[in-house]
């Protein structure tokens, strides 16, 4: 059966937006990804937590991913204090503690090792490429980063970004690292650093898929509703390379077609996530919503 690995962080998140705070609950860029992809395919994660990681988190994971690559170590888990503005859209980091996540070295178990797809969630470059290694199957390698290595790191960030199929970042993080304003021209630039695929998030603005020197956009799920956007864009990334993986179980091949499904999937999964704090709104959705939402995009996208 197809499969998809995430490698990345589970986190323990302080939230802070104009209207409430939420404090130490379930976050995480692997744990928005696996959530959010379990609905298409089996999900294996690799990851860290420390031994304050809440049970009920733990449990809650296991139910919708296979944990036997997350490791568990003496210690705090990743910590991340953040505030939002008004508009939910601009983030200022208070405190990061990145805690047994700051020695954590990733290795993937036998079954992980044969997924088709890897997910390389926010981690330092060099372990992204040390999982990418590990992976025997791979048909899809597809990563994400954060402007902390783009800054840092950013030799052995375009190491890995030849080394994948495809990058997902947001439009910040692209203009940064490309030093390039106009998104078209960020996400061609990214294009021939080696990626057959780039994806490029605008929040509540949309997204922008590059493949096969074609630019397609596409608009954000309209919401009136928006409580919290922590880790919109790695539900976002389970939703697209969930679908990915979907229809390759179903023996599709990588069409420019199934591309613009995944991209609906992907807005339709973000919209999801933002609707309640924490993992809390992916948790407990629904295949018949999702499909109903689904449906209702892809209407919208009709002329």
């Amino acid at each position: 059966m197809t499969s998809i690995t995430c490698a990345g962080s589970i986190a323990l998140d302080t939230t802070r937006t104009p209207f409430k705070t939420v404090e130490r609950v379930l976050g995480g860029a692997a744990s928005f990804f696996s959530i959010a992809a379990s609905f298409f395919a089996p999900v294996h994660v690799c990851s860290v937590v420390g031994s304050d990681f809440p049970d009920e988190y733990w449990q809650l994971l296991a139910k919708k991913a296979n944990l036997t690559g997350v490791q568990k170590k003496e210690g705090k888990t990743f910590f991340f204090d953040s505030t939002f503005s008004f508009d939910l859209y601009h983030r200022h980091a208070n405190k990061t503690e990145l805690n047994v996540l700051a020695d954590f070295e990733p290795v993937l178990p036998e079954a992980a090792q044969q997924s088709e797809f890897i997910y390389l969630a926010t981690m330092p470059p060099e372990k992204q490429l040390s999982v990418l290694k590990q992976a025997k199957n791979k048909k899809l390698a597809f990563m994400d980063t954060i402007e902390f290595y783009i800054k840092s790191e950013r030799d052995a960030l375009l190491k890995t970004i030849a080394a994948v199929d495809g990058v997902v970042l947001n439009d910040v993080e692209a203009r940064m690292l490309t030093e390039e304003a106009n998104l078209i021209k960020c996400g061609r630039k990214i294009h021939s650093f080696g990626p057959k695929i780039v994806i490029l998030k605008k929040g509540e603005h949309g997204s922008i898929l590059f493949y096969e020197n074609k630019v397609i956009p596409f608009p954000a799920f309209p919401l009136e509703v928006i409580v919290d956007p922590t880790g919109a864009g790695d539900a976002f990334a389970g939703g697209f390379l969930g679908s990915l993986a979907k229809n390759l179980a179903h023996g599709s091949l990588l069409t420019a077609h199934g591309l613009k499904i995944a991209m609906a999937y992907a807005n339709v999964m973000g919209s999801l996530a933002v609707e309640d704090f924490s993992v809390n709104r992916l948790a407990n959705a629904t295949n018949s919503e999702i499909e109903r939402r689904f449906k209702e995009y892809c209407e919208l996208l009709r002329i």
